[in-house]
């Protein structure tokens, strides 16, 4: 299948410190897709790449087929995004600043209505609708930022950290939303550090560590390649291969990387 990402051999550093090790990461269509990792494993750097908000010191990335280093611009319209420390503007109101958003992303009057009509409902934000953002809760705030990414209807949504902030009710209504997309035939990337709520929703998830993909798959591939038992839970599975990983020299497992999906070892042809 043609992958809706595919990274190859990506690497990042910055002021010396090596963020991404030859990364390798492959999305395929129609899927919840999670990366998961400790902090500073590199998981909002790689999507800070894909985005476009970073330049990536070497490798390859493609994006519904395109390469984002020879074309940069124009494969980001099928893009919505929401970084973990989302920033607003604090002087419009809710309904401005989502007009503002499909305006800006080329979306017909008519549809920027429509679709803002039926988040601001989905997410419960009817009574906050002409409120100044300033006056929102970090919660509601993450809710128009979701809004706002998904207000062109997107084909790839990529979202760090969506959960923080929102309260159950939320969560449940974001699930059922990823999951609805999915039923259409589009993907969800997103990086959260809630291992029990990944296992849930997610078709297959990618273990990132010091900078690499140590593992991916759904849960049962996991299983195998940590060598866990037959009811070990994701949360399971990411302790022991993070600590495998953590033992070893950082060469030697950019290596056992390599070998895992796939990729000759250097020297190898």
């Amino acid at each position: 299948m043609n992958p809706i990402i595919e990274m190859v051999d990506v690497w990042k550093s910055y002021d010396g410190v090596q963020a991404l090790r030859g990364l390798n990461l492959y999305v395929q269509r129609g899927e919840i897709f999670g990366l998961i990792g400790p902090n500073g494993a590199g998981k909002t750097t790689t999507l800070k790449i894909i985005v476009g908000l970073l330049k990536m010191d070497r490798g390859v990335v493609r994006v519904n087929g395109v390469d984002i280093g020879e074309e940069p611009y124009e494969y980001k319209r099928i893009i919505g995004y929401v970084p973990e420390s989302v920033s607003l503007p604090d002087y419009l109101t809710v309904e401005e600043f989502l007009m503002y958003s499909g305006k800006i992303k080329e979306v017909p009057n008519e549809k920027i209505r429509e679709r803002m009509n039926y988040f601001i409902s989905l997410f419960e934000l009817r009574e906050k609708r002409r409120a100044l953002i300033v006056s929102l809760s970090r919660g509601m705030r993450q809710k128009v930022a979701i809004a706002s990414a998904l207000i062109h209807d997107p084909y790839l949504l990529i979202l760090d950290e969506p959960f923080i902030g929102i309260d159950p009710v939320g969560q449940h209504i974001l699930k059922e939303l990823f999951n609805e997309r999915v039923d259409e035939g589009k993907t969800v990337l997103i990086s959260t550090h809630m291992l029990d709520t990944a296992e849930r929703i997610c078709s297959r998830v990618a273990i990132i560590y010091r900078g690499q993909n140590i593992a991916s798959g759904n849960l049962e591939d996991l299983k195998q390649i940590s060598r866990s038992g037959e009811n070990a839970t994701l949360e399971e599975v990411f302790l022991k291969l993070t600590e495998e990983a953590r033992e070893q020299p950082v060469e030697e497992t950019v290596e056992k990387k390599r070998s895992i999906f796939g990729f000759p070892r250097r020297g190898v042809s």
